[in-house]
């Protein structure tokens, strides 16, 4: 039963029970790969936000990127925000711009030079996604992306018609 433990362990998101409530509530700001500022309170009572933490050199994190503009297509951009954050310590605004055009990234591609948004999530190893409901708060975080990832958002979203 120990080996199941240690084998159950590295999928939990460690820091994910210790992740401070106010910590989405509170928000943040980070530049964009266009130079463009983009605070999260912007989209608070207005989009459910998907951050996606990544990097340049991250090989897993680049095999999302397909889902990633899969589900981009399907969700409804009124209602939706896709903002990929850069972790990458050593990634260059070149570098980054470079692989958002060869793997064509949807949303906003938001950098994390100083780690401290990275920080404030607890985030370990990437890539990483939380979903920040339009009230602000964590609604799921995950490591990987679920294979039906489609289906999984829209449960983030009321029914056609709902409040």
């Amino acid at each position: 039963s120990l080996l199941i433990f240690l084998l159950y362990v590295p999928a939990c998101p460690a820091g994910a029970e210790l992740q401070p409530a106010a910590a989405a509530t509170d928000g943040f700001s980070l530049k964009s790969t266009e130079g463009e500022t983009v605070s999260l309170k912007d989209y608070r009572d207005k989009k459910v936000v998907h951050l996606m933490f990544w990097a340049t050199w991250c090989p897993h994190c680049l095999l999302e990127m397909t889902k990633i503009k899969d589900l981009y297509k399907s969700m409804d951009c009124a209602h939706y925000e896709l903002l990929a954050i850069d972790v990458g310590v050593n990634d260059t605004l070149q570098r980054i711009k470079k692989i958002q055009s060869q793997y064509q990234i949807p949303g906003k591609i938001l950098i994390d030079g100083n780690g401290e948004v990275t920080r404030t999530y607890g985030i370990i190893g990437v890539p990483y996604h939380i979903i920040i409901g339009k009230d602000g708060s964590i609604l799921d975080r995950f490591n990987e992306l679920p294979a039906d990832c489609v289906n999984h958002f829209k449960k983030f979203f009321p029914p056609e018609g709902g409040a």
